[in-house]
């Protein structure tokens, strides 16, 4: 005897519902063309505008005019200082003597060392040390040696001096000093100048400090605001 009626299951099995699936669009095409078309009485531009998010987007960066937009010094005082935009105050530069603190006694040495230690930590105001590979420059002996060549009667010495010149023309344009650059900030001119008077107080018998030529500056200044570019006979 079956435990249960396959007959009776099939008649009792559940009557499962099926959903209804919704046929509604997502958006009415109809609906839209009345948007469209009020949209149009209105303005009939306004669907070529762009949105106002796309057009912060797409606002390009201001450009500089000119090179003097972007550098902020703006001229240079009878002085030797140089003036800097916006109320920045001004600024001077210096050249310090380096020295081989090897070749000294270890007395000499540590008595330097802690001489420019102190000046640092001295001094609140900002300053800039800055270390640059310059070109040699011999200008001056090859105007000598130019000056002998010409007042030369032996072809023994006149060949000796042109070997001589040729060489220096070479370093000139084959090799560089490491140099180092002093640059003093103050709000006024005479602000610089009290600065610099107690450097030279302070680091004058460890490093001294050297006047820079107007045209040397002019050279630093281009070197460090265009610095793929070489300074001397390279350039």
């Amino acid at each position: 005897m079956a435990l249960f009626d396959e007959r009776i299951l099939e008649k009792e099995k559940p009557i499962l519902k099926e959903k209804k699936t919704s046929t509604s669009l997502l958006f009415d095409e109809k609906e839209l063309d009345k948007q469209i078309a009020r949209t149009k009485k209105k303005n009939p531009f306004s669907l070529l505008q762009p949105s106002k998010a796309k057009k912060e987007i797409e606002k390009l960066p201001e450009i500089k005019k000119s090179v003097a937009d972007i550098i902020p010094i703006i001229d240079q005082t009878d002085s030797g200082l140089f003036q800097l935009k916006d109320e920045g105050g001004f600024f001077g530069i210096w050249q310090l003597q380096s020295t081989d603190i090897n070749a000294m006694h270890d007395q000499e040495a540590g008595r330097n060392i802690y001489t420019v230690a102190k000046t640092y930590q001295g001094d609140k105001d900002p300053f800039k040390i800055i270390s640059l590979n310059l070109p040699v420059s011999t200008q001056k002996q090859q105007q000598y040696l130019e000056k002998k060549i010409r007042e030369a009667n032996n072809a023994l010495s006149l060949r000796f001096l042109r070997k001589k010149l040729k060489e220096l023309q070479y370093l000139e344009w084959g090799r560089t000093n490491r140099e180092y650059f002093l640059f003093l900030y103050g709000l006024t001119e005479f602000a610089v100048k009290e600065r610099k008077d107690q450097f030279m107080r302070d680091i004058q018998l460890a490093i001294p400090l050297l006047p820079v030529s107007d045209e040397k500056q002019m050279n630093l200044l281009y070197k460090l605001y265009n610095q793929n570019a070489k300074l001397g006979n390279k350039q």
